[in-house]
């Protein structure tokens, strides 16, 4: 490999690499840089020698902090030899660097157990003489020496190390203070790790000691905003010990996303994850992070200790599964190797064990096993931890391969007679059993399975669902079952009234069938399940023409007339239903004891309740429907109570009663709880939270409304059914309100991408908009940028140009706050075009401004940037011209003043770049002082253009007016400064009127630059 740099170029272009984010493309440039200083001409010249020096150091530190595999220690070498050969290749800087550089090998040396520990004990002593040599503090040496010892097994020199680091003086050479407080809550939660092992509670006060510490790095206090995504997971162990689990789940969620697909995320940063997950009754987002993270091979390579940590938690995820019932659920094992969870359990275990030993043989203990073995043995702290993220339930297998079909007939025969919500499946599941295994079936078991699945047909067909309904009844008819055959071809009728126009099935007229079924029920020849089944089946027809949420179809509506004094609008048709409705039950009565009949009562009381909702009856519809939910609880159907439950809590809240509608459906979901997890399906759940949410909404309480979302989310993943993208856009929305910007920015994303495969384009834009505002690291900002660039530029058509264009010059928004300056380019570009075509000028103008200052920030030429605030006032000139006649005078006045927005945006540009305290000579000084200079007079002509706009422009020109006073000062030109500042206040004499606060900020910041400019003169 050749070069035609010279050592100066390649040292410039080495430095300048230095700014770049760190990752493997980072790395990968470092060593290009490296292997170019190694061939430079001049190699053997001291500037050579310096330029190879300073590349290796680059790569050091590239791959100290942008790989969980790192290979520092021999560049460092290489550098030392290189420095005690030619003490003359390395300047102050140089040395400086070479030096901090130890600390990482040392770190390095001690990850690898097959490094011995004198070796590690060299590096130690060498690092401290170094820093001795240059007269430097021991303060990390100790730190290093307080790692070692732990590391190594030796407590009581941990001790005198600890206290050795504490006590030593900061300096230059000393870590970041966020840093150093993150390895001692380290150390603190190890302690509290192995005490609890011993006893549990026990690390408690270690655990505090350690959140303690983290809390002002997780704060932001410190600049080392690296720390936090270790943090965040190095905090849910403490917390789930010491029984904070609402703060370890926003911890997960919010740190997962960090973390996901970091460059030097190793092992140690992602196990305490899926730890929490196995350990909160999250085994399926376990799997799903498992999964995700099997691509990566967290194998041994350069960070053994993480993927001894990782091996632990896939073990206990494992072990989670098993104890489950799920041994045999298929899981990628190491490697991407797939494998049965019981088989992962037994493999990850032993590489866990293994890594461990290989440290134990180093440091002649059993210390590392030991921590092993007591992850392995942790139990789940809580049963079912809603997240508000990842799926909500397990995969589950296929058919058995050898199904038995008379017993799944009869269990899909025990679920109707319940009224269990799963008895459809159940019959589907059954049928293939028949047909697969070629059983032959008599007429009424034929009857059972034609009905059933006719019951499904009829959501997708009503008249092919009518037309089995009544094939079905002449095979019960045909069997001696008249009963059932009498409620097959109520259903047929019902099933009919729903088919389109052109498709309807001829039926039976409901009123002869019901008349039907009150004589044969008291001629003794059906029983009343049958007879009240068929009568229901006709007032509900009669309940959807008068209203169809009379019916309950509208479940999530709120058509409550009641609520809003309206009269009664359903009239004499109203009280002939219900008195049928009355009827129907007082029929049932007398054999209210067996529960299907109860359910009958019930089912008719809750349309009497939804009635008198409608006809502006909401006390007589609250007691109603509570009786309701009552006689399903009684009949053993809690499931079926959900409808009456959610109409009631939503009456309620329409009546503003909200503490009652909470108290009904916190006693709804208490009492599934208390019955068991199949009491309701989890749709119904989730329903019942969705609607809590609502309740806590118009509350003002986010904090609960966020826990209900949580909640809704969890059951519709569990259910595998709902709109789970808009709950969680919904929860992202409310975390943002709460402030709680990373937890959200996690939920947005997935949000955002369901949304995005449902090409909910509503729902889009508003995650996109929202994305964007809880979108500030560069972890966040990265996903955010895909997720917006493929809702922009994806290939589904968008029926919302606006929608399309605000998306589009939100992702490219996002894509330059993440550094990516010419996606962010072409997107401006498409959001310009976009803005245009649908005749938003002042769109067009904001995304001109938004390129002009992308164009700075790109490193362009500052003539870009001016040329591109000259289109802005050209844009603007353009649409005055030519739309003159079509604006009105508030489009003509917000027109002119995008003219002095824009002449302030071109001298914040101009100035931005200009470093403060301005340079005093030399050709940088004379640069500064005409970006000053040319400042000065864009500002001048934006207080011109704003006073031009009357009262409108007012307090636009006075802001104006003071940036331009304060460059004035800046240039040490007080009298034009303290000019200006007059001027300010004689735009506000006393006694102006000031309803927002703006004279009174206007007046506060001249005094301040007046204070300024005295001191300076003084």
């Amino acid at each position: 490999m050749t070069t035609s740099r010279t050592p100066a170029q390649l040292r410039g272009e080495t430095r300048a690499q230095g700014l770049a984010p760190h990752g493997p493309e980072r790395v990968a440039r470092a060593e290009e840089l490296v292997a170019a200083a190694e061939e430079l001409p001049g190699h053997d010249t001291p500037e050579g020698r310096a330029a190879l020096a300073e590349a290796l150091l680059h790569l050091a530190a590239s791959r100290a902090l942008g790989t969980g595999a790192r290979a520092c220690a021999p560049l460092v070498a290489r550098v030392l030899d290189l420095q005690d050969a030619h003490p003359d290749a390395f300047d102050e800087d140089a040395g400086f660097a070479l030096l901090w550089s130890l600390r990482w090998a040392v770190e390095d040396v001690l990850g690898d157990p097959a490094v011995p520990a004198a070796d590690v004990e060299g590096w130690l002593s060498l690092m401290s003489r170094r820093h001795a040599r240059a007269g430097l503090s021991q303060r990390a040496v100790h730190a290093r020496e307080f790692m070692v010892a732990r590391d190594l097994g030796d407590s009581p020199r941990a001790v005198r190390a600890y206290d050795a680091w504490l006590e030593a003086g900061r300096d230059e050479s000393a870590d970041c203070a966020g840093c150093e407080l993150a390895w001692r809550g380290q150390a603190h939660a190890a302690r509290a790790q192995q005490a609890d092992a011993a006893r549990p509670g026990a690390g408690a006060a270690d655990d505090e000691a350690a959140l303690r510490l983290w809390e002002p790095v997780l704060r932001g206090d410190y600049p080392c905003t690296s720390r936090r995504s270790a943090l965040l997971a190095d905090s849910l162990p403490p917390l789930l010990r010491l029984g904070r689990i609402e703060e370890a789940r926003s911890r997960h969620v919010a740190g997962y996303l960090l973390v996901r697909d970091a460059p030097a995320a190793g092992g140690a940063a992602l196990a305490p994850h899926l730890e929490f997950c196995a350990r909160t009754g999250n085994e399926p987002r376990g799997l799903e992070i498992l999964t995700e993270q099997s691509a990566a091979d967290r194998q041994q390579g350069g960070d053994q200790a993480g993927h001894g940590a990782w091996m632990a938690s896939v073990a206990l995820l494992a072990r989670r599964l098993v104890e489950l019932g799920r041994g045999d659920l298929p899981v990628p094992g190491p490697g991407g190797r797939p494998l049965t969870a019981a088989a992962l359990e037994q493999e990850a275990a032993s590489q866990a064990l293994e890594t461990a030993a290989r440290f134990d043989a180093r440091a002649a203990s059993d210390h590392h096993r030991a921590a092993v073995r007591a992850r392995l043995a942790l139990r789940p702290c809580a049963p079912r931890l809603p997240l508000g993220v990842g799926p909500g339930a397990l995969p589950w297998p296929g058919a058995p391969a050898a199904p038995d079909p008379h017993g799944m007939l009869a269990e899909a025969r025990r679920l109707s007679a319940l009224g269990h919500p799963s008895a459809a499946t159940a019959w589907v599941a059954a049928d293939d059993a028949v047909t697969r295994g070629g059983v032959d079936l008599g007429p009424g078991e034929q009857a059972e399975v034609l009905d059933h699945l006719a019951m499904l047909l009829a959501r997708r067909d009503p008249a092919a669902g009518a037309a089995r309904f009544t094939e079905a009844a002449s095979l019960f008819a045909g069997a001696g079952l008249p009963g059932e055959a009498l409620a097959c071809r109520a259903r047929a009728v019902f099933s009919a009234s729903f088919a389109p126009e052109g498709t309807r099935v001829p039926p039976e007229p409901i009123g002869a069938l019901c008349a039907e079924a009150r004589r044969l029920h008291a001629e003794g020849r059906v029983g009343t399940r049958h007879a009240t089944a068929v009568l229901l089946t006709g007032a509900r027809m009669r309940a959807r023409e008068l209203s169809p949420w009379a019916d309950g179809d509208e479940e999530d509506g709120t058509p409550f007339d009641a609520a809003r004094g309206a009269p009664d609008a359903l009239g004499p048709a109203a009280d002939a239903l219900d008195a049928e409705l009355a009827d129907l039950i007082a029929l049932a009565e007398p054999d209210s004891a067996a529960p299907a009949v109860r359910a009958r009562i019930a089912e008719a009381t809750e349309t009497r309740g939804r009635l008198a909702a409608q006809r502006g009856a909401p006390a007589r519809a609250a007691e109603l429907l509570t009786v309701a939910a009552e006689l399903f609880h009684q009949a053993g159907r809690p499931w079926a109570a959900t409808g009456p439950e959610l109409a009631l809590a939503r009456l309620l809240m329409e009546t503003g009663d909200h503490k009652r509608a909470d108290e009904v459906l916190c006693g709804a979901l208490e009492e599934d709880r208390t019955e068991g997890r199949a009491a309701r399906t989890a749709h119904d759940r989730a329903r019942l939270h969705l609607l809590h949410a609502d309740v806590h909404a118009a509350q003002g309480l986010l904090t609960d409304e966020a826990a209900s979302l949580r909640s809704a989310v969890h059951e519709f993943g569990t259910a595998g059914e709902g709109d789970v993208p808009r709950a969680m856009l919904r929860l992202g929305g409310c975390l943002l309100a709460l402030e709680e910007t990373d937890e959200a920015a996690a939920v947005l994303v997935g949000a955002l991408d369901g949304l995005l495969e449902a090409a909910d384009e509503t729902g889009i834009v508003q995650a996109c908009v929202w994305l964007g505002h809880a979108s500030g690291r560069p972890e966040q900002l990265r996903e955010a940028a895909r997720l917006l660039h493929k809702a922009a530029l994806g290939p589904q058509p968008w029926q919302d140009r606006h929608g399309r264009a605000v998306v589009t010059h939100l992702a490219a928004d996002t894509h330059r706050a993440g550094h990516r300056f010419a996606e962010a380019e072409e997107l401006y570009a498409g959001a310009e075009e976009l803005w245009r075509a649908l005749g938003d000028h002042h769109a067009v103008i904001r995304t001109i401004h938004a390129r002009a200052w992308l164009a700075r920030e790109s490193g362009a030429e500052v003539a870009e940037s001016l040329r591109r605030m000259d289109a802005a006032q050209e844009e603007i000139a353009a649409v005055l011209r030519r739309q003159e006649a079509q604006l009105d005078e508030e489009q003509r006045l917000r027109l002119r003043l995008e003219v002095g927005h824009t002449f302030r945006q071109t001298a914040e540009l101009l100035i931005e770049p200009v470093p403060l305290p301005l340079p005093l000579s030399g050709e940088q000084a004379e640069a500064a002082l005409a970006c000053y200079a040319q400042g000065i007079a864009y500002a001048d002509r934006a207080v011109e253009a704003f006073r031009a706009c009357g009262e409108a422009g007012l307090h636009e020109a006075t802001s104006a007016e003071l940036r331009a006073a304060g460059l004035e000062a800046d240039l040490g030109r007080y009298e034009a400064a303290v000019v200006r500042l007059t001027r300010v206040r004689a735009t506000y004499p006393e006694g102006t009127p000031d309803p927002h606060g703006t004279v009174t900020e206007r007046m506060s910041e001249a005094g301040a630059l007046e204070v300024r400019i005295e001191n300076a003169l003084s």
